[in-house]
């Protein structure tokens, strides 16, 4: 089976922005629609934070994404879609409340039965006749609920590949082995991180949101045989950029199409007359673009400011981690995996 797999969207971003959200829905219709037209896709998976803020929709966000997608299910009817309610699409943090979601707001019992073709995982795990399993955001977070899993399913016959909303970085080892080395995609954080050795995979938010997300690229995901085969990027919604010192000299041009650029200038550069003359030279140059200046001390470490993933390495950073109460039942667990 192959599947186009998409990130967290966050329609109603930017305190429910209209300019954003244009961006958004140009972005379905000019690379996820022709994606599920052109790639031989016969489901395609959205990892959950559909919308951005919990607590209410916007009336107008909430019209422009149903009418999104009622236009897409009724131009893709052969394709199954699946959608994972994410934490940004709870009204509340408290399990009891999961009715209260986004998506049942939004769409409704009339929607859904007139969309046979569209799937929602809000409240409870699904498993598809294919062995993939699906968990929407409580029960990746409940520790209960995943002991439940992992009780329900034989993950060495059942299961063939995850799809949740969780910050997988975070997932302890004894979690990851008894998994059985089966797959798992995910959203939840926007970064992308790949942990070949344990399987997991962040796949990233569909598009960046503020400088959290820098020098990053976004994309969406064709999976076959329970692996990434290739990956689209999101060339439509903005981007952030941050650009260092002696890098504003020889900028790529590309980088300021369709960009917010920050301009990273140490305190013992910021008065240099070849500095300001090119501070000045690409304000006037890329007119369009979103330059501001950012003032930064000589002895700042740029690694720091330049977040561009996180360390692969799962098993170690769980190593140093593991807090002091829980590291005694941590090490009880992965012996008892290792004896299996």
């Amino acid at each position: 089976m192959r599947t186009l797999t998409i990130g967290d969207c966050h329609f109603g971003c930017k305190n429910n922005s209209l300019t954003w959200l244009e961006s958004q829905l140009k972005f379905f219709r000019e690379q996820i629609f022709p994606a599920l037209e052109t790639k031989d896709v016969s489901r395609c998976i959205l990892l959950g934070d559909v919308f951005d803020i919990r607590y209410s929709i916007n009336q107008q966000i909430g019209i422009e994404v149903k009418k999104l997608f009622r236009e897409m299910l009724n131009k893709f009817k052969d394709i199954e879609f699946v959608i994972l309610a994410g934490n940004h699409d709870y009204y509340s943090p408290l399990e009891e409340f999961s009715e209260y979601n986004s998506y049942n707001l939004v769409f409704g019992d009339e929607f859904m039965d007139v969309h046979k073709n569209l799937k929602l995982i809000t409240q409870d795990p699904w498993l598809d006749s294919y062995g993939n399993l699906f968990l929407p955001w409580y029960w990746t977070e409940n520790t209960d609920h995943f002991d439940e899993i992992l009780y329900n399913y034989d993950f060495s016959r059942d299961i063939k590949a995850i799809y949740c909303h969780a910050d997988l970085t975070t997932w302890p080892g004894a979690r990851i082995g008894s998994l059985r080395g089966k797959p798992v995609f995910s959203g939840h954080i926007h970064n992308i991180v790949d942990d070949e050795l344990g399987n997991l995979h962040n796949l990233g938010a569909a598009l960046a949101l503020t400088f959290n997300d820098v020098n990053q690229e976004r994309y969406i995901y064709i999976i076959e045989d329970y692996k990434v085969v290739e990956k689209i990027q999101n060339v439509t919604t903005p981007r952030f950029i941050r650009i260092y010192n002696e890098q504003i000299f020889d900028p790529d041009p590309k980088l300021f199409k369709n960009s917010f650029v920050q301009l990273c200038i140490s305190t013992s550069n910021i008065n240099k007359v070849k500095y300001v003359e090119q501070i000045k030279f690409l304000k006037n140059e890329y007119v369009n673009s979103n330059i501001r200046l950012h003032i930064i001390d000589d002895d700042t470490n740029i690694e720091t400011l330049n977040v561009e993933g996180f360390n692969t390495n799962i098993s170690e950073y769980i190593e140093e981690n593991i807090p002091d109460h829980l590291e005694e039942k941590y090490i009880y667990i992965k012996n008892k995996i290792k004896e299996q």
